[in-house]
């Protein structure tokens, strides 16, 4: 069972990247929950790949074994974060995390996704016994997790050390750059550098030492550039705009803010 930390800075394509490993994987899984935010994770559902479910105010008050009989009828959900405060939605995510650790097994695989992961797990005050512990021990119990973030500084050391697999992508941050502690030269996560320090030849372009790049067209990502690097010291570069989705993306854009004439 692995954990992967997926971080990019905002703009960056993170939720389109997630989603598309979650397409992959979904399929993979026995059981698969994904926790989004900020309901961005829709196509998956109008695919056929998983249920949707309103986590609101009802679901605050469901204890573990509610969770529990729920995920035994939906296997394969996304869970829609609906007016829940943070600290509220972490609350709900740690009952559910415990559900799904507790039905998951050596014959029985499943997957948390956690988005936003920086408000469930983070780095300022103590985070539920659950959630550390699928950061930590999910592995041995047959449960795998994503953490998706754009705010790395904010995200709980713990978690963030105890992946085993990392694709990040930029951080226009120092405090953000500072937390990915690569076995690269941490500049190339920086998309304003100049000039950066020699790079491995597996995240060399053409061998040019460059740092990761977003690529646009009319206003809009359509790719960009990340590391995946894992504990077996493993490392490639990654353009997205080599990959295809199937399912679609209802992630949003955001709308422009024009400067004057």
């Amino acid at each position: 069972m692995t954990r992967r930390l997926l971080a990019a800075m905002s703009g960056w394509g993170k939720s389109w990247y997630a989603q598309l490993l979650f397409e992959t994987n979904l399929p993979k899984f026995d059981l698969v929950a994904i926790f989004d935010y900020k309901d961005e994770y829709r196509g998956l559902v109008k695919a056929g790949l998983a249920n949707h479910y309103i986590v609101g105010e009802r679901e605050k008050a469901w204890s573990v074994d509610d969770w529990e009989t729920f995920f035994e009828s939906n296997p394969k959900v996304v869970l829609a974060r609906h007016r829940l405060k943070p600290e509220e939605w972490q609350e709900v995510t740690a009952s559910a995390v415990q559900a799904l650790r507790n039905l998951a097994g050596p014959s029985r695989s499943a997957l948390a996704g956690v988005d936003e992961a920086h408000f469930v797990a983070p780095q300022s005050g103590k985070i539920p016994d659950a959630i550390e512990g699928l950061a930590t021990t999910g592995r041995g119990e047959g449960a795998s997790s994503m953490w998706i973030t754009q705010r790395l500084a904010k995200l709980d050391e713990t978690v963030g050390s105890q992946c085993d697999e990392r694709i990040v992508g930029g951080f226009s941050g120092d405090r953000d750059r500072g937390k990915i502690d690569p076995e690269y030269p941490e500049d190339v996560h920086n998309p304003q550098a100049r000039s950066i320090a020699r790079l491995p030849e597996e995240l060399r372009v053409d061998g040019e030492n460059l740092p990761l790049r977003r690529f646009e067209e009319n206003g809009s990502t359509i790719g960009s550039e990340w590391v995946y690097s894992n504990n077996k010291g493993e490392m490639e570069r990654r353009d997205t705009r080599d990959l295809s989705m199937e399912t679609t993306h209802y992630g949003p854009e955001g709308h422009p803010i024009h400067d004057p004439n």
